[in-house]
């Protein structure tokens, strides 16, 4: 709710806005509507406030020049008080504290409007965006889909990662690339696309491989969140990512991809939830051979490969495990609801739409993230 007046009043392109003629009392009506609100006002002088002051409130106005277009019908100080009025209620808000551009306001208009109607902090919610950087590790699958959705969504700092050249397949588990980029850096491309498509994003492309944990702090330095799509065959660079987000504090999600299921989560907060290694020696513990699982589990360990453009899966559901991934990763940097996922897995099976919630428990002397007693109260 505003404790001052506005600087440049909005009112949010979603909302229905109409005037009712007077009732047998004389009373005029003004109802302001949206998909969860409805206000109903009740009073005089509604016709003119909204034929004259309703088209100035699109947030290229200030208070004063609206007192001043208007001041032929109302009193400066009735205006302002109006205007605080719907304030109060949550209908206005301040263009002035978005620090966006016309041209990009316009093109994330349904994401401001949906923070504006949801949540109390309304459009202040995409300053925390665009301040925020993101890590995507892994451009094939999901990867593509979920860095250009967070790019779409106006984080303020993107990092591309994956070595790997667009495969012919990718055009389909991704159909953000095309045919002529087939053989070119993943990176590099997604860079591109992102630059074409939210400017005012900071993209960088990083195209070394994540053969040491060096090389993964690097790349993932000073990310508030990192999002890893890293396919199977490439689960050693995932273990290097744990250690070191495990010894940085650094927020990050894993997903996973094949077969008839999509896995969202587990989302690891270091220090506040089970590691990557934990869910992972849960998964083959709880497998229906668990000696099996361990086998393939160590030959992933040893591949360090990209599979991805072999790997039985469908584009829907590479693009059902992005969009929960941007939407786990929006809740993470905005605190606009509490992230679903810490320690949590998501499954969505694709033939019968099957959702389930499983909650990943931390492994008992886990090597990544189990410490001694005696260490831990060392290190405190």
């Amino acid at each position: 709710m505003p404790t001052q007046p506005f600087q440049k009043p909005l009112l949010p392109s979603h909302y229905s806005v109409w005037f009712e003629p007077p009732d047998e009392a004389g009373d005029e009506v003004l109802r302001v509507v949206s998909e969860r609100r409805s206000i109903k006002l009740k009073g005089h002088s509604f016709r003119e406030f909204h034929q004259r002051v309703i088209p100035l409130l699109d947030g290229r106005h200030t208070l004063e020049q609206i007192q001043q277009e208007t001041a032929d019908v109302f009193r400066p100080e009735d205006l302002s008080a109006a205007l605080q009025m719907l304030g109060d209620q949550g209908v206005l808000a301040d263009a002035e504290v978005d620090g966006l551009s016309e041209e990009v306001a316009e093109r994330i208009e349904p994401q401001l409007n949906y923070f504006h109607e949801m949540t109390e902090e309304g459009r202040d919610l995409q300053s925390k965006l665009s301040n925020a950087s993101v890590a995507v590790v892994g451009l094939g699958g999901a990867g593509a889909s979920t860095a250009l959705a967070l790019a779409a969504a106006g984080v303020g700092e993107l990092r591309c990662i994956d070595p790997n050249p667009v495969a012919a397949s990718d055009i389909y588990i991704s159909p953000f690339y095309d045919l002529s980029q087939v053989g070119s850096g993943r990176a590099e491309t997604l860079v591109r696309k992102v630059q074409a498509s939210a400017p005012q994003v900071k993209a960088l492309g990083v195209e070394q491989r994540l053969d040491s944990e060096d090389a993964v702090r690097e790349a993932v330095a000073g990310a508030d969140f990192t999002v890893c799509c890293l396919d199977s065959g490439e689960v050693n660079f995932a273990y290097k990512l744990n250690r070191v987000c495990l010894d940085d504090g650094l927020r990050w999600i894993a997903c996973s991809l094949a077969g008839g299921e999509v896995t969202v989560g587990p989302a690891m907060h270091p220090g506040d939830s089970p590691c990557y290694m934990c869910y992972r020696m849960r998964a083959v513990a709880c497998a229906g051979n668990p000696e099996a699982a361990f086998d393939f589990e160590k030959y992933l360990d040893r591949r360090k490969k990209d599979d991805s453009p072999h790997r039985e899966n469908l584009v829907f559901g590479a693009g059902i495990a992005a969009n929960l991934l941007g939407m786990e990763t929006l809740k993470e940097l905005t605190g606009m609801a509490e992230p679903s996922l810490v320690g949590r897995i998501l499954t969505v099976g694709l033939a019968d739409l099957g959702i389930h919630r499983h909650t990943v428990l931390r492994k008992p002397w886990c090597p990544a993230c189990y410490k001694q007693p005696e260490a831990a109260a060392h290190a405190g």
